[in-house]
């Protein structure tokens, strides 16, 4: 996937609106890493958008330009690993359950590939699909052997405060993990994923940035119990904003995804129980205008103006979401005698096959309601009506295929 280049201008407004003032008060600031009883202040985010204070004991303070990786070999599990401004030439591994890494926030802690990265996570088996090579990840949170077979779950890691940037894999990857968090980061011109989680369980991605991805800025991946939460975070200029791909169970709310090819899609490929029981509120996609080809996406079809999209999931909620504005920026490709381009679009991918020997399953018993779908092309709503008891209410709409659904 060729790079998508960030606009500067929506890049700082975006950092802008998720940056948080964090303060640590190091007792022991001269050492490279050293335990410690140190509290750490630092503005967060409650579920309604409003500051409060956390507070936070600093077991391991790293300074730069001492080795992060060396702080979390030598942290205990449970442990909080403060790292402090500055650009760090690493890639990171967190296998021991209960770590919180923290940063001192994006654009203040920033880590950036190293001349010769550790090979940690190059690859990731995931069943029934084989093997997917990552290449180098900023963080890895996982723990697998030499052929990347999840070893065991890494329960309740913590990674935030951070900008990753530029890895030739993905910026953050969670492996087999539950109960794990990342907020408040940045994952700036990765050329796989921007944040994702693999074989996950319970996962939190909220306060988060993505841009320039060469996948999606954030992908939910074969979880067939996901019950994730993805909320409040900014995806741009990435082949896909927010992905959900074989994963079940959880809510994707007041997210803002725009200027990619594609916004904000439940793909069902077949590979495992589906994509079903997810509630979709109060995101605004709009202006996923970009063209990606289906040679440069490696897809059987192309990715070009999709505001949402239901490829083969089942009883998923979309309601209160605006979507705005997408327009196709090159021919989109035909599903099922419909265009995969528009504001929300549910089609079926029982005769997709983006895996070898694999296919979806008919997009049936999802609700679209009172959604804004305006100024979408080329309709605001696109149903190719092969699935049973889908539902579009109170809808604000002007077109849609086939007619009427707007009514």
């Amino acid at each position: 996937m060729p790079f998508l280049g960030p606009n500067k201008h929506q890049y700082r407004a975006a950092i802008k609106r998720r940056k948080r003032t964090r303060k640590v008060i190091c007792l022991l600031a001269g050492l490279a890493v050293a335990a410690m009883i140190s509290p750490m202040s630092t503005r967060a985010d409650d579920r309604h958008g409003r500051d409060h204070e956390e507070t936070f004991t600093c077991t391991v303070q790293v300074v730069a330009p001492h080795s992060i990786q060396a702080a979390i070999d030598a942290a205990p599990t449970g442990a909080t690993v403060c790292v402090g401004p500055g650009t760090y030439q690493e890639n990171l591994l967190i296998k021991k359950d209960g770590i919180t890494l923290m940063g001192a926030g994006p654009e203040k802690t920033v880590l950036e590939p190293p001349a010769q990265p550790r090979a940690f996570c190059p690859v990731l088996e995931i069943p029934p699909i084989g093997y997917e090579p990552l290449g180098v990840n900023g963080i890895c949170v996982a723990d697998l052997d030499d052929e990347g077979e999840v070893q065991r779950t890494v329960n309740g890691v913590r990674v935030t405060g951070f900008t990753v940037r530029d890895f030739s894999g993905v910026g953050i990857m969670f492996g087999g993990t539950n109960r794990s968090r990342a907020d408040h980061n940045v994952a700036a011109s990765n050329k796989g994923y921007g944040i994702t989680a693999f074989l996950s369980t319970h996962v939190t991605f909220e306060y988060n940035t993505s841009y320039g991805s060469g996948d999606a800025g954030f992908y939910v991946g074969n979880s067939p119990n996901a019950d994730f939460t993805v909320r409040y975070n900014t995806a741009f200029a990435d082949l896909w904003g927010v992905l959900v791909r074989d994963a079940s169970m959880g809510s994707v709310t007041d997210n803002l995804v725009h200027d990619s090819c594609s916004g904000l899609v439940f793909l069902n490929t077949g590979t495992t129980t589906g994509v079903h029981n997810w509630r979709v509120a109060n995101n605004i996609v709009t202006h996923n205008d970009a063209f990606c080809s289906a040679e440069a996406a490696e897809l059987p079809f192309s990715l070009t103006g999709v505001g949402i999209l239901i490829g083969g999931g089942d009883h998923i909620v979309l309601r209160a979401n605006r979507v705005l504005t997408n327009h196709p920026g090159g021919e989109p490709s035909l599903i099922n005698g419909v265009p995969l381009a528009g504001g929300i679009v549910v089609v079926s991918t029982a005769n997709v096959s983006v895996f070898q020997g694999f296919y979806g399953d008919v997009a049936e018993h999802n609700i679209i309601v009172d959604n804004a779908v305006l100024g979408n092309r080329p309709f605001d709503l696109v149903y190719d009506g092969l699935g049973t008891g889908n539902h579009f209410v109170s809808n604000g709409c002007e077109t849609s295929l086939p007619a009427r659904l707007c009514r």
